[in-house]
């Protein structure tokens, strides 16, 4: 594995939030958030929306599955999931995109890898994008 150029920075908020579960494990919750992102290296710039599923355990890790439309401010789609760890306000998400632009093909079953982090005064996580590279 290789992480390869930097493809965007991306500032996210929750827009809702619904929980589903807790035992003595922990709580399961319904999420919702919202975004802009800032492209690099060919990636575009846009919104995104999306919803998954988010458990936080009693020791405080939080693990998520995402899915969502990011919509380019040429007004192209893409769809895109992903999964990710936050551990005390940090996290790392890894995340695949598809798209019917022939334009955009070329992003098409590319995976990132997102570190970023959650400040709580803001409500808002940041994250930088990255190309994941797959070595042979």
């Amino acid at each position: 594995m290789v992480i390869g150029r930097k493809l965007f920075d991306e500032i996210d908020k929750p827009i809702g939030s619904n929980m589903v579960d807790e035992n003595s494990f922990g709580q399961e919750s319904e999420v919702s958030w919202n975004g802009i992102v800032k492209g690099y290296n060919g990636f575009p710039d846009g919104k995104n929306v999306a919803s998954g599923n988010s458990f936080e355990g009693k020791n405080r890790v939080i693990i998520s599955n995402w899915e969502g439309v990011f919509t380019t401010n040429g007004g192209e789609q893409l769809t895109f999931k992903g999964r990710d760890i936050n551990k005390m306000g940090n996290f790392v998400v890894i995340r695949t995109y598809s798209t019917d632009s022939k334009k955009l093909s070329w992003i098409n079953g590319l995976v990132c890898l997102l570190e970023g982090t959650f400040n709580k005064n803001k409500n808002e996580f940041k994250s930088i994008g990255y190309e994941w590279i797959f070595s042979t």
